[in-house]
């Protein structure tokens, strides 16, 4: 576990049991109505939410559809949290980057404000490709940010805060990344300081 990943970790194990209500939990939740809505699971069909907090988004996915549903974060504490919450969902702990499934195991992947904690996003994409069955749908949220404000916190705000971020994601990279992981690009979101895009495996 590298630097970064242990600032994570350290920091959603604090804040596992009051995330919902913590600045970060709340963030997240205002991309979760764009989520849903892209994420156009059918009944019956595997859903794996990759850095899924305290469980909260693959839980509304699951009662908006009938899916077998599964998460994983690199906090222990938040998994624990996800397992008293939510039983009938299958949580393990995982840094996004080697995903403890087969191959071909999803129809979705969804991770919602987490990339940008991940040390190496292209190894997350390959697993998602992996993952993923013929055509899946993988839907990446992130944060955005105007150029100038982008540069500011990458190169100040974030190494200050030592809460396990990486730079953040420009538009144009993060479908850049969906494009050179074989992912053709469904549907994009761009508003708000919130970014979404839905790629779909070749």
């Amino acid at each position: 576990m590298n630097k970064n990943e242990e600032f994570s970790k350290r920091k959603y194990d604090s804040i596992a049991d009051s995330y919902d209500t913590s600045s970060d939990g709340r963030f997240t939740a205002s991309f979760e109505p764009i989520v849903l809505q892209m994420c156009q699971a059918s009944d019956g069909n595997k859903v794996l939410d990759v850095g899924c907090g305290n469980g909260r988004l693959i839980n509304e996915i699951s009662r908006k559809i009938d899916i077998e549903a599964f998460g994983v974060d690199i906090s222990p504490k938040m998994i624990e949290v996800c397992k008293q919450r939510y039983t009938g969902i299958s949580f393990e702990v995982s840094n996004g980057q080697e995903l403890p499934y087969g191959d071909s195991s999803f129809d979705v992947l969804v991770i919602c404000c987490a990339l940008h904690h991940l040390n190496n996003p292209n190894a997350f994409f390959l697993e998602a490709q992996r993952v993923l069955v013929k055509n899946g749908v993988l839907i990446v949220a992130e944060p955005w940010l105007p150029f100038i404000i982008k540069q500011l916190s990458d190169w100040i705000v974030i190494p200050l805060l030592k809460a396990g971020d990486n730079k953040l994601f420009s538009h144009t990279r993060l479908k850049r990344l969906f494009v050179d992981s074989g992912f053709t690009i469904a549907e994009t979101y761009k508003k708000n300081l919130r970014q979404v895009i839905k790629g779909r495996k070749l």
